[in-house]
């Protein structure tokens, strides 16, 4: 039971963090890439990458969990919205790692190059539209009854 409310309450960390970060990023991407407001962004997309690791090592528990009690389990779903997941998973970890290069260049007294923000952006803009079908995928496996 630990991991499935792990799992639904650390996931959200990155599904409602991604798209702050990608307004973020946006706003600022003509901004010096060593100045404060970059060096929280590179903050954040560690901190997200994170989370995202751990709600994806919690799923497996939380779906055993969900077996349990729910009625009508749908495995097939489950598989879609784990493979889905996993998809979200390793781009939010690229970005995490592009956060950690940000960092690197700074902690080396360099400015961080400005193709970092247009990556970060354009692999930031994918992942919400993973994580938003992910988190669909989700959703239905908890509320069938709402599904479309």
């Amino acid at each position: 039971m630990l991991a499935n409310w792990i799992h639904i309450v650390i996931v959200h960390f990155a599904v409602i963090g991604t798209p702050w970060l990608l307004y973020r990023a946006v706003k600022q991407r003509n901004d010096t890439m060593d100045n404060e407001t970059w060096k929280l962004n590179y903050s954040l997309l560690i901190l997200f990458g994170i989370t995202a690791g751990i709600a994806y090592f919690t799923g497996p528990e939380a779906a055993d969990y969900l077996k349990g009690f729910l009625e009508g389990y749908n495995q097939n779903l489950v598989e879609n919205h784990a493979l889905w997941g996993r998809v979200a998973f390793v781009i939010q970890v690229i970005a995490a790692f592009l956060g950690i290069m940000g960092w690197a260049s700074i902690l080396q007294e360099e400015k961080p190059d400005k193709r970092i923000a247009w990556l970060i952006i354009a692999l930031l803009a994918v992942n919400i539209l993973v994580m938003l079908y992910t988190a669909h995928l989700g959703g239905e496996i908890r509320r069938p009854d709402l599904s479309f």
